[in-house]
């Protein structure tokens, strides 16, 4: 059992390691302005990944905590 926690928690980090290297830094200039007010919003391919990496990192938590009580 520990065996396949750990190989499911190996091949979630490296999917998590390539969604945060996938996920773009576009309009760098835009957000290094400290004085504007509007925050550029994700939308479509761009709010997926973002979603998609947030349900991933919840997922190896809980595999991390499931292993620790193991």
């Amino acid at each position: 059992m520990k065996t396949t926690l750990t190989i499911i928690q190996i091949i979630l980090s490296i999917g998590l390691a390539a969604l945060i290297f996938l996920q773009s830094n576009g309009e760098s200039e835009s957000r290094t302005n400290l004085m504007a007010s509007s925050v550029p919003e994700k939308r479509g391919w761009e709010k997926i990944m973002f979603n998609f990496t947030i349900f991933i990192i919840v997922i190896f938590l809980i595999s991390s905590v499931i292993q620790t009580l193991i």
